[in-house]
């Protein structure tokens, strides 16, 4: 991973801002004393539950969403005949914000090995990215600590990025919860569901703060400092790259910013060898009792899977520390000091 290639935008990643004119290559001469590589999350998390809906694409109105329903439920039409009778266009979903972005900056820095690569084969740096980073902790700036959070405008903006990204499904949050059911007798004997509406799930549990880690190379720094400083020349890329060193970490980091879950898929089942929905077929099995006047006893099964929606921004920052050296500086120090420029130069 290359996040200072020469190109203005990297593979997966969503955008890039940078102090360089083009991106990876100085603009004037640099003596770098340190690095930093900043890895920033969001200051908040939280999960609610609810349903994924195949996403509509004109303006229509959403079918109910409530917090568990069954398969009689879907072949009844309990949710309205907008919500296919097999559930093809409606599932079991959850939503989480910031959650696995944390995920994903923990586990990319344990994942990768910083290489940083000068002239033609000069290794500077070659250390795990987790003993050479910093994360930024919002649990100093902001204190840590638990509350609420309106997620109506976190859902949006998660919808809005799926849609970017090409995905059929929008996810509804829970306006209603299911109480029961009852059991028709006529003109078939059909068992739905009972609901009311709710806003109980308007507001989500959030904790405030966030991880907090500073390598062992940074000396409980911001930086890891370099032992002998080194020239970096204008016009020459800077080679500092990420290369994979723990395969389990990386599954993991890609398991946490995928929208697939990679390589888990979109609906994400307990095991790869259950089926969506729990056996319950029989006159004894999982058995509800109805609110009906005279209640009845009527087998249940539900999905197994869960749509999984991830939201939050995962930052990571190279930051190099030093003086720059315009021409006039440049020459000074050759002149007047060469040990460290001839020093520097040879890594």
């Amino acid at each position: 991973m290359n996040l200072l290639s020469g190109s203005s935008s990297v593979p997966g990643v969503a955008s890039i801002d940078s102090t360089f004119l083009i991106n990876g290559i100085l603009q004037t001469d640099i003596l770098a004393q340190g690095i930093g590589v900043h890895v920033f999350c969001e200051p908040m998390s939280f999960s609610t539950i609810g349903n994924a809906f195949l996403a509509p694409s004109t303006t229509v109105a959403p079918p109910p969403s409530p917090d568990v329903f069954t398969t009689n439920d879907l072949t009844q039409r309990a949710m309205g005949t907008t919500v296919d009778a097999d559930g093809a266009n409606f599932t079991p979903a959850v939503l989480e914000f910031g959650v696995d972005v944390w995920r994903a900056g923990w586990n990319f820095i344990n994942a990768y090995q910083f290489q940083w690569k000068t002239s033609q084969r000069e290794l500077v740096l070659n250390e795990l990215a987790a003993d050479v980073s910093y994360f930024g902790s919002f649990a100093d700036a902001e204190a840590s600590g638990t509350s609420e959070v309106a997620i109506i405008e976190f859902v949006a903006a998660i919808n809005a990025q799926y849609r970017a990204k090409g995905s059929t499904t929008i996810f509804l949050p829970v306006n209603f919860r299911r109480v029961g059911s009852v059991t028709a007798s006529s003109p078939t004997t059909a068992n739905t569901g009972v609901f009311h509406p709710t806003r109980d799930f308007d507001l989500a549990p959030v904790t405030w703060g966030g991880l907090r880690w500073q390598g062992y190379g940074c000396r409980g720094q911001m930086y890891r400092p370099i032992e002998s400083p080194c020239f970096l020349e204008r016009g020459i890329p800077i080679g500092m790259l990420f290369v994979v060193q723990d395969a389990v970490h990386q599954a993991q980091m890609l398991q946490a910013v995928t929208l697939n879950n990679e390589p888990l898929g979109i609906n994400v089942s307990p095991d790869e060898n259950l089926s969506d929905t729990t056996s319950g077929v029989g006159a004894s099995t999982m058995l509800e009792q109805t609110l009906d006047t005279t209640p009845t006893l009527s087998p249940q099964t539900v999905n197994v899977s869960r749509q999984i929606f991830k939201g939050g921004i995962l930052k990571l920052a190279i930051k190099i520390k030093g003086w720059e050296m315009p021409g006039g500086w440049k020459a000074y120090c050759e002149t007047n000091m060469p040990q460290i420029m001839s020093a520097s130069k040879s890594g």
